[in-house]
């Protein structure tokens, strides 16, 4: 089962980008950038099974995907506002394709409003995948997605 979780994980991550903002992830990681800002976005479901979704990326991920989705400038003086619009709604798509990818389109859930904080240190990426969380290359840039689940339902808390 963890490696079916680990596999759809991917999967909705892929092609969500993909078809979303033309992106392509690769599991050859490029070396992390050094100075670059890191972003940790998050966004909460609840319903029959409640969790979250996180995703950790950095300044240059966040611009790529504003410019895909919105049509932004990298040089624009709004484009980091924007990288953060553009990421929120990415979350927004992707825990919608979780919950009906791995509990049914049956079943209700009530997602939260996304919430992007800048990190204070990079992130450790070097932690090796789980059923929980994976690290990919798009499009030069590293991004980890992480899963979390709660028992039962309201992931409040």
């Amino acid at each position: 089962m963890s490696e079916m979780k680990t596999a759809t994980l991917r999967e909705i991550f892929s092609e969500t980008l993909a078809n979303l903002a033309f992106m392509f992830t690769d599991d050859d990681l490029p070396f992390a950038s050094s100075g670059e800002a890191w972003f940790e976005t998050s966004i909460r479901y609840d319903g029959p099974q409640s969790g979250e979704l996180r995703l950790l990326c950095d300044r240059a991920f966040m611009k790529d995907l504003a410019g895909n989705l919105l049509g932004t400038d990298q040089d624009d003086p709004d484009a980091d506002a924007k990288g953060i619009d553009a990421v929120k709604e990415l979350m927004n798509i992707l825990c919608g394709q979780l919950v009906t990818d791995f509990y049914g389109s049956d079943a209700v859930f009530n997602l939260s409003i996304p919430e992007c904080t800048r990190l204070d240190d990079p992130p450790d990426l070097t932690k090796p995948d789980t059923e929980d969380a994976l690290t990919l290359s798009v499009s030069g840039s590293r991004a980890r997605l992480i899963h979390l689940t709660s028992p039962g339902g309201s992931a409040h808390g």
